[in-house]
């Protein structure tokens, strides 16, 4: 009725308007006035409809809705953070409540913190409970849900246990349970429409919390993984760097010595007499031409260190989106190229001109290409030769790393990438290097394969998609 008085209006306003201004022809004034009522009727409908659903019909929600869209778009998530975030966002949404949010325990600190929330105060999302919370000593004793409604004379809730479901705006508060042991809870607000909760919704809701506890337990272990593969990388990164002390030393040491020779060559020749014949300004010349070698053998210098130190830092998780392959084959080389060298092994890096860049963590790439190179090395065991090889292949930047070494067998071929298996000899090898090399390959949305023959050498190869923007 609304819909229809406000087109009705418009229609008669609308007519006498350019009927006076526009033409004396009433049905020729009534043209331009359905022309605004056609496009005008869709959006007002949806939005009264809108309307109508928020102040008169929060009651009503779909049971098939809520499990459909736990099950498709919630329950799947593997992140922690997204998975929580995503629980509290759809069931208010779909159930139309005030507040929603999810305690978890914090093993560490030993206490539940407010991980997520919607429709709960600022103030109040930075709530703690510790163990001995009433509330949560409760929920986690009876295992059972809480609600305010369902106290009675009899069984009336204590002040303090009011006071931390009033703090959170929550009307039901539900164990997460996995294995007996409480990992969270689900508290939930009122309803928009102010009923209360039926027998019909806590059984679905407690069905979801059940499902729920197993979705955000499978996430917390897949978390756990991924930092513990973070641990073991780095700690192996580190040992690495024990054994390129020598060839780092090397490195460093070289440099320096060069510019403290051209030092001492021109203060042996000042103290000599050598510069008595010749000008001032050739002089000076003289030891600018000394001080410009020792800046850029210093140079020399410095980078290897810093490029050491940047390696031997754990990797922060930053995606960027223009590395260079060549550019991060050399920072690799100039680490390892020494060790190589000393142990026979040429390398040769064939990186074609204008190969776009990858969207990868730059960090992590480093680490997969170091541990592929230096274990080609370790695999040829002397003298022999390593080519690193990269193209362009069907937008996708294609990284072969072939060694001359004594290959793989077949049937051990499928296993190399399992964890704690290595071809080395006991107490040189964790098995965990190429476990974890594929790890952060996949997780930079990059493929790893790898083929071999006795007697003539192994091939990695490396995927990754390119960005279209070429390399500078």
């Amino acid at each position: 009725g609304f819909m229809y008085a406000i087109f009705a209006g418009f229609t008669f306003v609308g007519q006498a308007l350019f009927e006076r201004f526009v033409t004396a022809n009433r049905w020729i004034a009534m043209v331009p006035t359905i022309f605004v009522i056609v496009l005008a009727l869709r959006p007002l409908e949806n939005f009264l409809l809108r309307v109508t659903d928020r102040f008169l019909f929060q009651k009503k929600y779909d049971y098939r809705q809520l499990l459909k869209t736990f099950t498709t778009e919630v329950l799947t998530v593997l992140d922690l953070k997204k998975l929580v975030r995503l629980t509290a966002e759809k069931l208010t949404d779909i159930i139309k409540i005030q507040s929603c949010g999810i305690l978890l325990l914090d093993k560490v600190k030993n206490q539940y913190d407010l991980v997520a929330s919607r429709g709960i105060g600022i103030q109040d999302r930075k709530t703690i409970f510790g163990m001995d919370n009433t509330l949560v000593t409760f929920l986690d004793e009876t295992k059972m849900f809480l609600s305010i409604k369902d106290q009675g004379e009899a069984s009336k809730i204590p002040d303090r246990i009011l006071y931390d479901m009033n703090k959170l705006k929550l009307e039901i508060a539900i164990p997460l349970t996995i294995h007996e042991e409480m990992i969270g809870v689900l508290t939930l607000g009122k309803k928009k429409s102010d009923e209360e909760y039926t027998q019909d919704d806590m059984d679905i809701l407690l069905t979801l919390a059940r499902t729920l506890s197993i979705a955000i337990s499978n996430a917390q272990m897949f978390d756990e993984l991924g930092r513990t593969q973070a641990e073991v990388a780095q700690r192996d990164k580190m040992a690495v760097i024990g054994t390129l002390a020598a060839g780092i030393n090397h490195e460093i040491c070289n440099p320096l010595g060069i510019a403290r020779r051209q030092c001492e060559v021109y203060l042996l020749n000042k103290k000599e007499g050598f510069f008595k014949t010749r000008s001032k300004d050739e002089q000076i010349a003289e030891a600018m031409k000394v001080m410009e070698n020792v800046i850029v053998q210093s140079d020399r210098a410095t980078s290897i260190t810093k490029k050491l130190s940047s390696f031997s830092k754990p990797s922060k998780g930053e995606v960027s989106t223009d590395i260079n392959i060549a550019k991060e084959i050399d920072e690799v080389m100039a680490l390892i190229g020494h060790d190589l060298k000393l142990d026979k092994v040429d390398v040769n890096v064939n990186i074609p001109k204008d190969l776009p860049n990858i969207t990868c963590d730059r960090k992590q790439l480093q680490q997969v290409l170091f541990n592929i190179i230096r274990n080609a090395g370790q695999a040829i065991g002397g003298k022999g030769v390593i080519n690193v090889k990269t193209s362009l292949v069907d937008s996708k930047i294609k990284i072969d790393i072939k060694d001359t070494g004594h290959g793989i067998p077949k049937e051990k071929l499928a296993e190399i990438f399992n964890p704690f298996y290595t071809t080395k000899e006991p107490g040189k090898g964790t098995g965990l290097g190429l476990f974890i090399v594929r790890q952060l390959v996949e997780r930079n949305k990059g493929r790893i394969s790898v083929t071999s023959e006795v007697g003539k050498g192994t091939t990695f190869t490396l995927e990754f998609p390119a960005t279209g923007k070429v390399k500078v």
